[in-house]
């Protein structure tokens, strides 16, 4: 498996190919500086379908790419947090206003209403959980807590999206033992909200004893991402980059970032730039 981060800013994208050389779009967010698309990117490397999106939040920054990416390649299908419908989504954007990218989003629920998906694409297993849509306590009416928390598995390596989930809805999940089982062995964690404080729970973590590294995907001077690396930094093994042990990625520093993932009975990983 070989999994892209792009560098969308204080957003979110990312992509994964398979052994068999079949992808999975995490988020679609954009880059505003740059111009960068995700549907425009994917046709300048000769990818004119992909498998699935898998949307994990419900924000603007997660969805802005994706009229481009509709434009200009086949979605097969989408993965999101289906408890909610699109007038549910309109009645939380209403207070702040919906992008357009959530709109288009929203707006293509019935077109992806078939069959489920399969969890799992070739040599990655797809596992994806979320709170449920309410007044608490029993359920969460803010779309962060309502992330779709994502896990790709692939040989002895786990992957964890979040999305945006905040503390409260992170605890939510630690309710269900399955979850807690699969947070073990994640390897690569890509950071709550942006590496914002809000999204980070240090419960998570101390049930995620084999992190290598953290990635925060946001854009130079974010939102208070800064400040929480030394919370993250102590729960990561570390990972070899550029000569250099680190513990943390960030786009705003890093950039673009590949992770080459072993199928089968090897515990490292190949990390280099991304096309």
């Amino acid at each position: 498996m070989i999994l892209e981060i792009f560098d969308v800013e204080h957003g979110a994208c990312a992509l994964v190919t398979t052994s068999a050389n079949r992808h999975t779009l995490i988020d679609c967010g954009n880059n505003t500086t740059t111009g960068w698309e995700p549907g425009t990117a994917l046709l300048k490397r000769g990818i004119s379908e992909i498998e699935r999106l898998v949307n994990t939040n419900y924000d603007e920054d997660h969805a802005s790419g994706f009229n481009n990416l509709l434009q200009s390649v086949v979605i097969r299908g989408l993965q999101r947090n289906g408890n909610l419908s699109a007038s549910n989504i309109a009645f939380l954007k209403s207070e702040d206003g919906i992008g357009n990218g959530v709109r288009q989003l929203a707006g293509s629920f019935s077109y992806f209403s078939g069959p489920g998906l399969p969890t799992s694409v070739d040599d990655v297993l797809i596992s994806a959980w979320c709170n449920q849509y309410g007044q608490p306590p029993y359920g969460f009416d803010d779309e962060n807590n309502l992330s779709l928390v994502t896990m790709l598995t692939c040989g002895l390596h786990r992957v964890i999206f979040p999305g945006d989930m905040e503390r409260a809805g992170w605890l939510r999940l630690l309710q269900d033992p399955f979850f807690v089982a699969m947070l073990k062995d994640v390897t690569i964690f890509v950071c709550s909200h942006h590496g914002r404080a809000n999204g980070y729970c240090e419960e998570v973590l101390n049930l995620s004893p084999n992190i290598l590294c953290f990635i925060i995907s946001d854009k130079k001077k974010g939102h208070q991402s800064q400040e929480t690396l030394d919370w993250y930094r102590p729960y990561a093994r570390g990972i070899d980059y550029n000569g250099q042990r680190r513990h943390i990625l960030t786009t705003r520093r890093d950039g673009n970032m590949q992770f080459n993932i072993p199928a089968q009975g090897q515990a490292n990983v190949w990390l280099g730039l991304a096309a």
